[in-house]
């Protein structure tokens, strides 16, 4: 029981932004600390999945885009000790001040990286200054000064952590756990709710492509009604917007992703509340929809050519709103089967605003897939990508993230790079 709460913990964190952009500006920042002086040139190169998530990125508190805004506003701006929120100081002045500056910024692909890596490279009056990052959007395994590596403890943190036994656990335990852990130890999720829920009434205001306002002027016309999957579809898609507008609010994370944060929190907090739930039965069912999203993600990967938003955090807010309606680890099992059974092969053409319009398809998903389980219905096992079991099921969708769309992602890539 313990190991699934330090994996909950592990894998949760607050994030500013697209975390790809938070991690490619963490990577720049730390460089140029380690540089020190009047920046001249940078210069990131970074793995595929991870160029293509912040090629369309809002940077946090600015109007700029990008992955070359990222590395620049990180470098000069940046405090590479807040980790992820390493752009939380930055304003638009910041930026206006910053592209005056003329510096040299480039970023190139490095196609033999499948895993996260960005290799940031600061040259100043001073010096020169690297960084890299690997495995985790915020783990700084190296960083050199003048050519000489002048930190390396985390990569011998990592090598001795021990591997999470995925393989071991299955649907039943995660939701025998969130039925029985005690209440306190657990209730760190509440920062989850809290601090998404805060984002999503910032979006609601007005950002990204106003999804809420949509459907808020279609509901008055009596195209809508005010259902509890509509109110799910709204709080979702406002935290949604907020973040990848580039609002200066932070999102709790899950597994690296704001988005997936959002979406495996978010529409299990709506239908909770709608059925007047108490937040300690609300908590338990966030923990259940991170395990599941945790569980997903490892076998598809934390950066793929899948939408991991949809897949990994939606199929996670399907077992909570199943936990929610009374359900057990068969009801469970069944929800994840109908998601992939529904949405495999959504791509993932990177973090941008119309991320929002993936989120508005994985909840009304995720709702349709929890309610076809409590009615009793489970899609045969003999379909398609369906495995017998459901935790077959996610390392076929892991077969078909890793082996079937991996020439995906360098598609989407030269696609983007051909805009520029």
């Amino acid at each position: 029981m313990r190991e699934l709460t330090a994996l909950l913990k592990k894998e949760i964190s607050p994030a500013l932004g697209v975390t790809e952009v938070g991690a490619i500006a963490l990577a720049s920042a730390r460089a140029a600390a380690a540089a020190e002086g009047n920046i001249r040139k940078i210069h990131v190169e970074m793995n595929g999945g991870m160029y293509k998530n912040a090629f369309s990125c809002a940077i946090p508190g600015t109007k700029e885009l990008g992955c070359e805004m990222a590395a620049l506003l990180g470098a000069v701006c940046g405090d590479w000790t807040l980790g992820l929120e390493c752009l939380k100081p930055v304003t638009e002045a910041d930026a206006d001040r910053v592209k005056a500056m003329g510096i040299d910024v480039t970023t190139a692909v490095d196609k033999s990286k499948e895993e996260i890596y960005i290799l940031a490279e600061v040259e100043t009056d001073k010096g020169t200054g690297k960084a890299l990052i690997e495995a985790k959007h915020s783990n700084i395994t190296k960083v050199w000064k003048d050519g000489e590596v002048i930190f390396e403890g985390e990569t011998k943190a990592a090598e001795a952590e021990k591997p999470f036994p995925f393989d071991t656990v299955t649907v039943a335990d995660f939701v025998d756990y969130v039925k029985t852990v005690p209440a306190e130890e657990i209730a760190f999720v509440q920062d989850m709710i809290d601090m998404n829920c805060a984002l999503s009434a910032e979006g609601a205001k007005g950002a990204g492509l106003s999804i809420g306002a949509t459907l808020d002027a279609f509901r008055a016309k009596g195209v809508l009604g005010d259902d509890m999957i509509s109110r799910a579809q709204h709080l979702t898609t406002a935290a949604m917007d907020a973040r990848l507008a580039g609002l200066p609010f932070p999102a709790m994370s899950i597994v690296g992703s704001g988005s997936h944060g959002i979406l495996c929190s978010m529409p299990v907090v709506s239908y909770g509340r709608s059925i007047g739930a108490d937040e300690d039965t609300i908590r338990r069912a966030v923990a259940l929809s991170g395990l599941i999203t945790i569980y997903s993600k490892h076998y598809t990967g934390r950066l793929s050519a899948l939408c991991g938003c949809v897949l990994g955090g939606g199929s996670g807010a399907a077992a909570g709103i199943v936990l929610l309606m009374g359900g057990g680890a068969a009801e469970v099992a069944a929800a994840m089967d109908h998601m992939a059974a529904n949405l495999t092969g959504m791509i993932c053409d990177g973090g941008s605003t119309g991320c929002a319009l993936k989120a508005y398809a994985g909840v009304h998903a995720a709702f349709l897939s929890a309610m076809l389980a409590m009615n009793g219905t489970a899609i045969p096992h003999n379909f398609g990508v369906i495995g017998s079991t459901a935790e077959q099921t996610a390392k076929n969708l892991g077969r078909i993230s890793m082996e079937g769309m991996a020439p995906m992602d360098s598609t989407i890539i030269s696609v983007m790079q051909e805009k520029r």
